[in-house]
């Protein structure tokens, strides 16, 4: 991991693994932090070892001041641009989508909601309930397609529902949080939301806590059918994990980058 500093504006972007095309997000605010970056990075770069990808993970920080904002993104932009590293970044916090010209990589709620739910379905098949600590139209399109009850609830971490699907802010199910699960199945739809301590604690309680690079890989797949095929035979393949389906699905992940990498990055994709 590395961050590569811009020198036209006060921008960076973390990369995971130099020397090779990459993917990831750029956000931009008044301050977005290097340590934050590199996390959403290294998420993606597993996401990309499971689905079989020679990628890395990146992850761009902007900052700037609202009325800066413009300039800013032009002069980010144009500098990345240059690289020619085969970078493509999707629009975060503070950039719209259609705002990132040739660096744009394709995105979709729809898809993220589809692999969800798709990993939802192969943890736990027949399940009926759902909550969810996030907003928005996608997910609860998919659950009503796939006839899964969404409950509406002002506690979603304690609600009685088959399945807790956790949002984009990162770290939001922490230790505490998962000690009041009354959930079976915690499914992320954002990245890193479940801390590192909260996935030990879903492991002693006996609560399937999934890996958040597989079950937001919907995007990455471009389409529904196959996000559903692909993140649910890769739960399959690691849901009875001795030490849980997220260290599985990390050690699937790291056998297929030990194959063009010498190393391994290192650590693990988890919230602190």
């Amino acid at each position: 991991m590395f961050i590569r500093k811009l020198k036209s504006v006060d921008a960076f972007v973390a990369v995971d693994i130099g020397g090779t095309p990459g993917r990831g997000v750029v956000r931009l605010a008044p301050k977005i932090l290097q340590g934050g970056a590199a996390d959403r990075a290294r998420s993606v770069t597993y996401a990309l070892a499971s689905l079989g990808r020679h990628e890395t993970g990146v992850s761009a920080g902007i900052n700037a001041q609202a009325q800066d904002r413009a300039e800013a993104l032009a002069a980010f932009l144009a500098e990345v641009t240059g690289w020619d590293a085969g970078y493509r970044l999707t629009a975060g916090k503070g950039v719209a989508e259609g705002e990132l010209g040739g660096l744009e990589g394709t995105h979709s709620d729809e898809l993220v909601a589809v692999g969800a739910v798709a990993a939802a379905q192969a943890a736990l098949p027949g399940l009926g309930t759902a909550a969810t600590n996030e907003v928005g139209a996608a997910l609860p399109a998919e659950l009503s397609a796939r006839g899964i009850t969404l409950v509406d609830t002002d506690d979603p971490i304690a609600a009685e529902v088959d399945v807790l699907f956790c949002g984009s802010k990162v770290g939001s199910v922490d230790h505490d949080a998962a000690a009041r699960l009354s959930a079976s199945v915690v499914v992320p739809i954002g990245p890193l939301p479940i801390t590192a301590r909260a996935m030990a604690v879903c492991v002693r309680r006996g609560i399937v806590a999934l890996p958040d690079f597989v079950t937001t890989a919907g995007p990455l797949l471009g389409d529904a059918d196959t996000a559903r095929i692909r993140v649910a035979g890769i739960i399959g393949e690691i849901l009875d994990h001795p030490d849980g389906p997220t260290l599985g699905a990390c050690e699937r992940a790291e056998a297929f980058l030990s194959t063009w990498q010498e190393a391994l990055p290192f650590g693990r994709p988890f919230a602190p």
